[in-house]
């Protein structure tokens, strides 16, 4: 009976682990790469919005030399003020589906009007003007792809909506998961009951040495800093959340590894002063 309720306890215990560690990534990830807000912050924080503005420059100066026009046209074309407003747009496409497209109307008079001063009144022939109508196309999709604005977005909301439906699920069916588990401890050390302390102790100890373990595995295999995604606003907005969450990654796995062993500890430690005190008493 008793190597029973030791396979029992055991199972338990593994079941109990394996909760922990989903209810953990799953509260990771809903607070920053599932979390709007989040990401909106992570953004402020490494200064993407002029990092991405001097990006858009630069891709509108690949274009100046084919047009044959003067590099003033492409100057002040686009704000800060815009870049944030569209960003915005895209981050509601992906976390909220709203499905808004960019719009460039504005980039395309600024751009007119910088076009038609640098040219000082020169009447323009019918292929000139459409040549020029072609170049401010030309910049308008530029300015999109840079922005990471893309047809795809609609399907990116669709995943992260699935993502958000299973996350409760699994959170919902890991918090159970620990509950039944801790019972059928409690259950098995009824003669005991001391020895559960000990035993959940076991199952954070466990859960915090696998997400210190995945941390060390995740900096020996990838190097985040040499992460080059899209363009250097993106990379290092990235860069910036990557790090973020291995952090937190592993400050959790010490909080719950400490936790757990001080758990064991006390746990055997009264058990052990409950013993020696039986043993007098006999």
């Amino acid at each position: 009976m008793k190597i029973i309720l030791n396979i029992i306890k055991y199972i338990a215990i593994v079941i109990c682990t394996c909760c922990i560690i989903a209810v953990v990534i799953l509260n990771i990830a809903s607070s920053t790469i599932l979390n709007k807000e989040y990401m909106l912050e992570k953004l402020d924080e490494a200064n993407y919005y002029e990092k991405i503005k001097e990006e858009i420059q630069n891709s509108f100066e690949n274009y100046i030399g084919q047009s044959g026009l003067d590099e003033s046209v492409i100057e002040n074309i686009v704000t800060t003020e815009q870049i944030k407003k569209d960003t915005n747009t895209i981050i509601n496409n992906l976390y909220d589906g709203t499905n808004v497209t960019i719009n460039t109307e504005e980039i395309a008079t600024n751009l007119k009007n910088n076009i038609e001063t640098s040219l000082g009144g020169i009447k323009l022939t019918t292929t000139q003007q459409k040549a020029i109508e072609e170049y401010i196309a030309k910049i308008e999709a530029q300015y999109k792809e840079t922005m990471s604005h893309t047809e795809y977005e609609g399907q990116i909301n669709n995943v992260v909506r699935k993502v958000n439906t299973y996350k409760e699920q699994i959170n919902k069916f890991s918090v159970i998961g620990i509950a039944v588990s801790v019972f059928i401890i409690l259950a098995c050390n009824y003669k005991n009951l001391l020895n559960t302390l000990a035993h959940v102790g076991i199952s954070l100890t466990s859960s915090g040495l696998f997400y210190i373990i995945v941390r060390s595995f995740i900096d020996s295999k990838i190097k985040v800093s040499n992460i080059l995604v899209l363009n250097n606003a993106v990379s290092d907005t990235i860069k910036n959340i990557l790090n973020n969450i291995l952090e937190n990654i592993l400050n959790t796995g010490i909080i719950l590894f400490v936790i757990g062993i001080l758990m064991i500890i006390i746990g055997n430690i009264i058990t052990n002063i409950r013993a020696e005190n039986r043993k007098e008493q006999e």
